[in-house]
């Protein structure tokens, strides 16, 4: 709990979930000072600020209405499913609806946070000048995104390829930062910005190819699914991540509300899964875990573009030779340019391993928000989620504003270190079942 006198808390990161915090603080008449490296707010869906891990032909994958913060919806001319261009304007929005920009100081990167003798945090920043700068705070909130690092596989391939390597997280279009127009083009990894390049490079949903070639490289199996079905979004029954749980759910014990809401996602996502076909029927590995046990992959033009041959899959990598990639089924490609969308690592520059008291990787958290050894550092916007992340992200930080404030006492030290969970290791949650977690604890 902060008390009068405390001073502000410090905010690092102002992406959407950053913004939710920002937003919550102000609510509660806690004040803050949020510090954004970028240029904009809204990180990733700044494009062409130079962020990473956007790109040109970006959309998002959840529909407006699931996707919108609680009290902050899309406008009606917005298409359900948002480009780039359309989030960015609707998060600044958001900073101007809630005068939140004042607080906000862009082109400031924070260097260093270090918690002080008396539970509170040095904060250490520079600017886009370069010039240094130092404040204490009463409190520290992480909410930076889960896309700061760029993970490669480990080990990679053996060998040496003679052609192009990049990362997705510096993809912004079919010619930039490398050009792949009319070349051999091999994708590695099967989550959504996998499927989304592939797809592009390959003509989009129906248009002519832009590479001579792509291909799509999986090791291990996802669930594959459109963005529409039946011509509606895949994500049009689903809740919204702030509504009450029915009542039915709300009287059950909690290990039963979530054998209840695996269940019905579980048969509901299987179902599409058997109408749509299966990852087998297309090339690429079959998952291992149930339905609800990763976020699927969305995408509208990938399965065309698989079933229609545009994208070609292949296995595991086993090493490179030149310009070949040989793969462990003992086929090879002659390839000009391989694009890793192997996701990001999570990672805090900024925090040292013995701050946080273990690797960034292995990050526990009480209720997925609250250090429980380190005073007065909270995370928002880490959870893995089935949902959209920014609406449980928003709820979160309600709830932390009012721990903040002392609305009500969280458990001793020890309670929160033995119930704290490694957030990225942790099967993606329900985000309702969450959100009423946290609203229980206020109660």
């Amino acid at each position: 709990m902060l008390t009068r006198g405390d001073g502000p808390v410090c905010v690092i990161g102002a992406g959407p979930s950053g913004l939710a915090v920002c937003k919550a603080l102000k609510q509660a008449a806690i004040p803050f000072v949020c510090f954004e490296a970028g240029r904009s707010v809204g990180g990733i869906w700044d494009v062409e600020g130079g962020h990473g891990g956007g790109y040109r032909s970006l959309h998002t994958n959840t529909s407006k209405a699931k996707m919108a913060f609680s009290d902050f919806p899309f406008p009606e001319e917005v298409p359900l499913f948002p480009s780039h261009v359309d989030m960015l304007a609707y998060f600044n929005a958001y900073v101007d609806r809630f005068e939140l920009r004042d607080h906000i100081r862009l082109n400031s990167r924070v260097d260093s946070a270090e918690p002080t003798s008396n539970g509170r945090w040095t904060i250490r920043t520079h600017d886009e000048t370069e010039a240094g700068d130092e404040a204490t705070f009463s409190a520290c909130i992480v909410s930076t995104g889960q896309y700061e690092t760029m993970r490669w596989p480990k080990p990679m391939p053996p060998g040496d390829f003679a052609g192009d390597v990049m990362h997705a997280s510096d993809y912004l279009d079919p010619q930039t930062p490398i050009d792949c127009r009319g070349k051999r083009v091999l994708v590695v990894g099967l989550g959504a910005s996998a499927a989304e390049i592939a797809t592009e490079l390959a003509g989009g949903k129906e248009g002519a190819a832009i590479a001579a070639q792509t291909l799509i490289s999986a090791r291990s199996g996802r669930y594959v699914m459109p963005k529409y079905v039946g011509g509606v979004p895949l994500d049009s029954n689903a809740a919204h991540a702030s509504d009450e749980l029915p009542e039915a759910a709300r009287v059950l014990p909690p290990d039963e509300r979530l054998k209840m809401a695996r269940t019905l996602i579980g048969a509901a996502l299987g179902s599409v899964q058997r109408d749509v076909g299966q990852p087998s029927d297309w090339g690429l590995p079959n998952p291992e875990f149930p339905p609800w046990g990763e976020r699927p992959t969305l995408s509208d033009g990938f399965i065309p573009a698989l079933t229609e041959g545009r994208v070609q899959t292949r296995g595991a990598i086993e090493g490179f030779d030149g310009s070949k990639v040989k793969y462990v089924d003992g086929s090879n490609d002659e390839v000009d340019v391989v694009i890793y969308a192997t996701g990001y690592e999570l990672r805090f520059p900024f925090l040292r391993d013995e701050v946080l008291g273990r690797e960034a990787r292995d990050l526990a958290l009480y209720r997925r928000v609250v250090h429980p050894s380190q005073s007065n550092l909270h995370f928002v916007g880490f959870t893995r989620v089935l949902c959209s992340l920014w609406p449980l992200s928003e709820q979160q930080a309600i709830w932390l504003a009012q721990v903040l404030k002392g609305s009500f006492d969280l458990p001793e030290a020890t309670v929160q270190t033995k119930e704290a969970i490694q957030v990225s290791k942790e099967t993606p949650v329900f985000c309702n079942l969450t959100v009423h977690e946290l609203r229980e604890d206020a109660r």
